[in-house]
């Protein structure tokens, strides 16, 4: 075991018998030497220099392991590249993908077409990253992400390898429509840009508000309010749908305010700030939510007085 030499090529040699043999004053090193016992301060001193070498060349044998690892990483890049510089574009992705490797500009070699075919790489990698059921990207964040909080998320996923530029990540994202993948880029009219399931359309998040909002007729409120809620329900405000759905509070205020505009919610600018309720105002684009009342004013500065 003293020689390891799958670890270290200058290893000691195998100890013979007579080096084995110890008395009890003292022991021998692993080289042969004697090292005599010492007790005291002395014996102390001994002991501690002695770990101190002991760490030393755990941690050389530690760094001698990760330049291995390091080693044999390189030569999976290197036969990627080679599958790339032989004209085999579907190979590298395929040997990149069967390694857990992530596409990179170096990887897919020089020539005029290297941009573009990097961007459409790029985007199916994203559009994989965002499926993974086991990482779960979209369903940790309510499924829908801002783009920003994705190209953080994906740079820190890829442990270093190749940061992508955000120009390069907005390509790659504006590619999903062309590419037929199961996610795609929205843009909200404030501008703010989104990443979201393909089959996810406004008007299924406008019923699961309306859902919500509906179940706040049913469970009552944390505290007492001056107005019939199991008639006409509550308010609320971007920070309650950012915790009931999981969406940043960016998302859940562009969603509201979507839904405002198309006629679902309408909005309370009060002193306790801005709240959207259901739209009890125009009953004509949704069916009758009640009979109690037709229309209902929401006053600027105080609560409705139901």
């Amino acid at each position: 075991m003293q020689q390891r030499k799958w670890l270290l090529q200058g290893a000691p040699p195998i100890p013979t018998a007579a080096e084995q043999t110890t008395s009890g004053s003292g022991t021998s090193t692993p080289t042969g030497e004697r090292v005599v016992k010492t007790v005291g301060i002395a014996g102390l001193e001994q002991r501690r220099l002695d770990m101190r070498k002991n760490n030393e060349l755990v941690i050389g044998n530690a760094f001698e392991d990760l330049e291995a690892l390091m080693a044999s990483a390189k030569e999976i890049v290197a036969l990627a590249e080679s599958f790339s510089s032989n004209g085999g574009g579907a190979e590298t992705n395929a040997v990149a993908n069967a390694l857990g490797l992530v596409t990179t500009k170096e990887m897919l070699g020089g020539g005029s077409n290297s941009e573009s075919l990097y961007i459409s790489e790029l985007s199916r990698n994203l559009a994989e990253f965002l499926t993974d059921d086991a990482r779960g990207v979209l369903r940790k964040a309510g499924g829908i992400i801002s783009l920003v909080d994705l190209w953080a998320v994906f740079n820190r996923a890829r442990g270093g390898v190749e940061l992508v530029s955000p120009l390069d990540f907005e390509k790659a994202a504006r590619l999903w429509e062309k590419l037929r993948l199961p996610v795609r880029l929205r843009q909200f009219k404030s501008g703010v840009l989104v990443v979201q399931s393909s089959d996810r359309t406004d008007e299924k998040t406008i019923r699961t508000l309306l859902a919500w909002l509906n179940d706040l007729h049913v469970f009552p409120p944390d505290k007492d309010l001056p107005w019939d809620w199991q008639v006409f329900g509550r308010g609320v405000t971007a920070q309650d749908a950012a915790e009931r759905f999981g969406w940043s509070i960016g998302v859940a205020e562009e969603e509201l305010e979507m839904a405002e505009e198309k006629g679902a919610l309408c909005r309370e600018e009060g002193i306790e700030g801005l709240k959207f309720w259901e739209n009890w105002i125009d009953d004509g684009q949704f069916p009758d939510r009640g009979s109690a009342v037709s229309v209902i004013w929401l006053d600027a500065t105080e609560s409705p007085d139901l």
